[in-house]
C-alpha cells in the first residue's frame, strides 16, 4: 500500500487544541528520495553572558589542538568538551579612528552591539545593539521553512537593579528597513506554551463543557501527550522501527520537561487557560549587598528548563534559530545562592573586590556550564544518521575580556563554539591571534549556509575552525 510522505510541519493536533510537532522522521522523504542521503535542516544558536571572560590562569589551555586540558573555568564542560571548540586570544578593539566593530570606554553599555552584529558602539547610553544581529541574519535565510521565525529566550528574570544594562540580543530589519528588537522570553512556562500548545479559551471551543471552570479541572490534570494520544497511535502504525524509536524518544523528552516544569513552578498547570504573563516572579528572591539591591529567581533552573525547550523546539524544527542571553551586561543577579557562597554579593561586584578570583571564575563557569548542557541535549538527539547537534552551529560569547585582573577590556577574550554544521571542527583549543570575535561569529553563520562573509563592519571567517 502507498503510503504519503509527512509534511516536514507535521503536527499531532489533540484536545483542546493541543498541538505536538514532530521531530525529523525518514517517513517525511518521499521514496524515491530515501535512496539518496536525507537532508535534514541546519540550526543556529547564540548564547551570552553578562559577564568577563574569566583571566587566563583560569581559562586558557595549555595544550593547543584537540585533547586540551581543561582550566577551573572550563571545567564544567565535562564531557561536552570533546565537542566544543575553544577560541582563545580574541580582541574586541576601543572605537576609535582607523577601528571597527570596537567599543567605547563606558564598557557596560557598549560592547552589546559590536559583539553581537558588529556595529562600533556610538557612546549614546543605548546598550542595544546598532543592526542586524546575527541570529536574525540567519532567520532571514531559514525562516519560511520553519514554524517560527526564531525564538528569543532569558535566563535572568529582571535587571534587580535601575542602573543594570541591556536585557536584550536580537536586533532585525522590518520589511519598511528599520531595525526593530526582538525581546526575550524569560519565562518558561509562557515559552512552552507557545511551543506546545494551541491555546484556545475553553469557552469559545465548540463542543466543549458550558462551564470553563470545570473544563479547566479536567484539563488541567492532562499533559499535552495525553491530548494527543490517540492520533499518536495511529502515526505510529505508520513509521517504520527507527521513525518509532525517535518518536518514543520524542515523547520521553516532552514528558520529562513537562515534570520538570511541573515541579519547579508548583501550582502553575498547563492546561487550556490564559497563564500569566510574566512580572512578579514567585521564586524571585532580593537582598541587600551594601546598599543596593541584588535578586535571585532561581535562575540555575531556569536556564535548565529554557535549554530543554530550545533543545525541542530544534528537534522539532519549531525553529532553527534561537538565542539564549543568559545574564544581562553588568550582571547584578546575588552570586549567593548561583554559587552556594557564604555571602550576598552581585556576580558584577565579583570581579570588582566582592570576591575571589576563583569565584569569578566560577561565575563565568556557570554560563560555560549552561551552554555545556545544551551540547548535551543535543547530542543526545538522534536525527538522520547522525545527531540534532551535528546538524547545529552555536557558539557563546561573553561581554568582555580580562586582563591581568581588569574586568573592563576588550583583550584576552575568548569563545565557546560548538555543533558539526557546515564542517565545524569539534573539541579544539583554537588561538584567535588577536582576531575579532565577530570572525567566529561569521564563521557560524557561513557554516548554516549564510553566504555574505561579513557582519556589520566585520569581515572574513576563520579557516581554522573548519574541519
Amino acid at each position: 500500500m502507498k503510503t504519503k510522505a509527512l509534511s516536514r510541519r507535521s503536527v499531532l493536533l489533540g484536545s483542546a487544541g493541543a498541538l505536538v510537532a514532530l521531530p525529523w522522521l525518514e517517513a517525511m522523504i518521499g521514496k524515491g528520495a530515501r535512496a539518496q542521503a536525507a537532508v535534514v535542516p541546519k540550526r543556529f544558536f547564540v548564547g551570552w553572558g553578562g559577564v568577563t571572560c574569566a583571566r587566563g590562569e583560569f581559562s586558557t589551555p595549555t595544550v593547543i589542538g584537540p585533547n586540551y586540558d581543561l582550566k577551573r573555568t572550563l571545567m564544567p564542560l565535562g564531557a561536552a568538551k570533546d565537542d566544543v571548540t575553544l577560541i582563545t586570544d580574541l580582541r574586541l578593539p576601543p572605537n576609535g579612528p582607523g577601528s571597527y566593530g570596537g567599543g567605547s570606554g563606558s564598557f557596560h553599555n557598549c560592547t552589546n552591539s559590536p559583539l553581537l552584529c558588529g556595529v562600533s558602539d556610538p557612546n549614546d547610553g543605548n546598550p542595544t545593539p546598532k543592526g542586524v544581529t546575527s541570529d536574525q541574519v540567519v532567520a532571514d535565510l531559514t525562516a519560511t521553512d520553519s514554524r517560527f521565525r526564531s525564538l528569543e529566550y532569558r535566563v535572568q528574570l529582571r535587571n534587580y537593579r535601575e542602573n543594570a544594562k541591556a536585557g536584550t540580543m536580537s536586533m532585525r530589519k522590518t520589511d519598511q528597513g528599520s531595525l526593530q528588537l526582538n525581546p526575550p522570553q524569560p519565562s518558561p512556562m509562557l515559552a512552552y506554551d507557545s511551543l506546545f500548545t494551541g491555546f484556545t479559551p475553553p469557552a469559545a471551543m465548540p463542543g466543549m463543557m458550558k462551564d470553563p471552570a470545570e473544563q479547566a479541572r479536567l484539563l488541567r490534570d492532562q499533559s499535552v501527550l495525553d491530548k494527543v494520544s490517540q492520533r499518536s497511535l495511529v502515526l505510529l502504525n505508520r513509521l517504520g522501527d527507527a521513525d518509532r524509536k525517535r518518536m518514543q524518544r520524542h515523547y520521553d523528552e516532552i514528558r520529562a520537561l513537562e515534570l520538570r516544569i511541573s515541579s519547579t513552578f508548583q501550582g502553575a498547570t498547563l492546561s487550556c487557560s490564559a497563564l500569566p504573563r510574566p512580572g512578579a516572579d514567585p521564586t524571585t528572591a532580593e537582598a541587600y549587598y551594601g546598599d543596593r539591591i541584588v535578586g535571585y529567581s532561581n535562575e540555575r533552573e531556569r536556564a535548565k528548563l529554557l535549554n530543554s525547550l530550545i533543545h525541542m523546539a530544534f528537534t522539532c524544527d519549531l525553529t532553527r534559530t534561537s538565542t539564549l542571553l543568559m545574564t544581562y551586561a553588568q550582571c547584578c543577579m546575588d552570586a549567593q545562592p548561583l554559587l552556594n557562597m557564604e555571602k550576598v554579593v552581585d556576580v558584577h561586584e565579583l570581579g570588582h573586590g566582592g570576591g575571589t578570583p576563583e569565584q569569578t571564575s566560577d561565575a563565568t563557569g556557570w554560563h560555560v556550564e549552561v551552554f555545556a548542557e545544551l551540547v548535551t541535549l543535543l547530542k543526545n538527539t538522534p536525527e538522520g544518521t547522525g545527531t540534532v547537534l551535528d546538524n547545529t552551529a552555536m557558539f557563546m560569547v561573553f561581554e568582555g575580556g580580562d586582563d591581568a585582573g581588569n574586568p573592563h577590556t576588550g583583550d584576552n577574550m575568548w569563545m565557546l563554539m560548538s555543533g558539526g554544521a557546515g564542517g565545524l571542527k569539534r573539541g579544539h583549543h583554537v588561538p584567535g591571534n588577536k582576531k575579532h570575535p565577530l570572525n567566529v561569529t561569521i564563521s557560524a553563520m557561513q557554516a548554516v549556509g549564510v553566504q555574505t562573509d561579513t557582519l556589520g563592519e566585520i569581515s572574513g571567517r576563520m579557516p581554522e575552525l573548519f574541519v
